[in-house]
């Protein structure tokens, strides 16, 4: 019984203490006050310190609204060559008309819209894929409020 008390009373004095030390040391943001420098100075208007960081694989552009980078590409024994990109068209946008350099098969991984090929458009969405002859034109209407972005794989002879 005596121990049973023990532990009651020393539980209680822990949880006093633990509440002691809680209040006294914690204050909120509002009564200690901003710690810091203050906000920065307005840069002059001929100043250009601009960031001297280079992405490894940048988006560069293949038509008019249509981003491209290449992630992969390799050269077979058979004299097959291929090639993994991205696509990025932004939200809203409009291509111009685009040929890929060989046979691709498309995987839309985000957004929305219209693939016009030889004057027929086709919707797709997200998840969506489909396949381009061998150096095809296409346009690209993106319908969303987000970017487009299709994974393309291509294959071309040597």
């Amino acid at each position: 019984m005596n121990n049973r008390k023990l532990r009651m009373v020393s539980r209680i004095a822990l949880c006093v203490g633990i509440g002691i030390l809680w209040s006294s040391g914690c204050k909120q943001w509002t009564q200690r006050g901003a710690k810091g420098i203050g906000l920065l100075q307005k840069a002059a208007p001929d100043e250009k310190n601009f960031s001297t960081y280079q992405p490894q694989n940048p988006y560069s552009q293949l038509a008019s609204g249509i981003m491209t980078r290449t992630l992969y590409e390799t050269a077979a024994r058979n004299g097959l060559r291929i090639e993994v990109r991205d696509l990025l068209v932004g939200p809203k946008q409009r291509t111009g008309r685009v040929a890929l350099s060989g046979s691709a098969v498309c995987e839309v991984r985000s957004g929305s819209g219209v693939l016009t090929v030889s004057g027929k458009g086709r919707e797709f969405q997200l998840g969506a894929t489909f396949a381009l002859s061998d150096s095809e034109a296409f346009a690209i209407e993106n319908k969303s409020e987000i970017p487009v972005t299709m994974r393309v794989y291509l294959f071309r002879a040597e």
